[in-house]
């Protein structure tokens, strides 16, 4: 049976941004980053999956982010987890297929960054209606070098491989 409550609960988003408790909770050290916890879990190097060449970390998910997503981006996002857990039989979350896309991107950085240096001030779109069509184009500009990084980088944990089809490929343009 569950335990009865003895303060009321904040029931709206506000309430709760403003409950002090909640705050506290909030910016309470995490058990594992004082010593005597570290050294009871003794926490273990990342180490590489075999075959992909990506450190498993071992962390625990705990930062909530929230999206505000088109309808196009909504069902985008929606085909790719389904293709994910249509591929792995599993009920994935969309966090699941997000945090491995990070550890995709997080692969990648170095050639996100060079191609971000690509693209030169912007003026961000307002957000107000009737200017969806300057955000598409801004946002369109972002996807474009986002490619561009991702396609440069070298698959991960084929390092070797990549670099000499990319030596190849630039051979060949020549």
């Amino acid at each position: 049976m569950a335990k009865a409550l003895h303060d009321s609960q904040p029931t709206s988003s506000v309430a709760r941004l403003l409950d002090a408790g909640a705050a506290a909770r909030a910016v309470a050290p995490h058990p594992l980053h004082n010593e005597s916890a570290a050294e009871a879990h003794r926490l273990v190097a990342p180490s590489p999956v075999e075959g992909i060449g990506i450190a498993l970390t071992g962390e625990t998910p705990c930062i909530k982010r929230e999206l505000v997503l088109t309808r196009s981006a909504d069902e985008t996002l929606t085909r790719l987890v389904n293709v994910y857990r249509q591929a792995t039989a599993t009920r994935l979350t969309t966090s699941h297929v997000a945090r491995a896309m990070l550890k995709a991107v997080s692969h990648c950085m170095e050639q996100l960054q060079r191609e971000a240096g690509n693209i030169g001030a912007m003026k961000l779109p307002s957000n107000a209606r009737g200017r969806e069509g300057e955000r598409d184009r801004f946002e369109e500009r972002i996807a474009h070098l986002f490619l561009s990084g991702m396609c440069a980088a070298t698959t991960v944990g084929d390092e070797d491989r990549n670099a000499e089809l990319f030596v190849r490929g630039r051979a060949t343009k020549r």
